[in-house]
């Protein structure tokens, strides 16, 4: 895992296990965009996986029903000790533990859709397409963004397509060190 990626993925779970914590919806929205700078310019599946479940996470905690739930509770104690435990492997180099720890978050949400008989798994499925549309406005084509994140480019392009965002084409048309500069930019490193 690239240093910028790792240093970047670890203050997305602390932001994420804040706005998890006080039920902050929004603030996981804003944190899961986030990410996707790194997806785009790395082209990595850690950035790409961190950003799927931080915006799933946004989408559950934007239902009030579950939120009052007793169930709800119970999930947001285990995924926020789930978070810890990502940090703490990510923290101390132990990449292949962090991504065990990763695929289970998503397993986790997956199981919510059984207790709350929600759509999770559509929600998982839809998050996916969202984000790789917004890895597609920073010039990643549609083929790799099916690549990374496991969606068909069928329904990558169908996505684009309903959304305009193939009117406007890719936002960055810079090699891959001229976009680095511009996300340091953004973010003051």
């Amino acid at each position: 895992m690239e240093k910028e990626v790792k240093k970047d993925v670890l203050t997305v779970l602390r932001n994420v296990y804040s706005a998890l914590k006080k039920w902050d919806a929004d603030s996981m929205k804003f944190t899961s965009d986030y990410t996707l700078h790194n997806s785009s310019m790395y082209q990595d599946q850690d950035s790409v996986s961190v950003a799927v479940i931080v915006y799933s996470l946004y989408k559950i905690c934007s239902r009030e029903r579950i939120k009052r739930s007793k169930d709800f509770r119970k999930f947001q104690k285990d995924f926020l000790d789930m978070i810890s435990e990502a940090q703490s492997n990510l923290s101390k180099d132990k990449v292949a533990d962090y991504r065990r720890v990763i695929k289970k978050m998503f397993a986790y949400i997956g199981k919510l859709e059984k207790k709350f008989g929600m759509y999770i798994t559509e929600v998982i499925k839809q998050s996916r397409i969202k984000k790789g549309g917004r890895i597609f406005e920073h010039g990643v084509s549609v083929g790799r963004v099916s690549e990374l994140l496991g969606v068909s480019s069928w329904e990558m392009m169908n996505y684009i397509g309903n959304t305009k965002l193939s009117d406007i084409g890719p936002t960055y048309r810079k090699d891959v060190e001229g976009r680095l500069e511009y996300a340091r930019r953004i973010f003051n490193v």
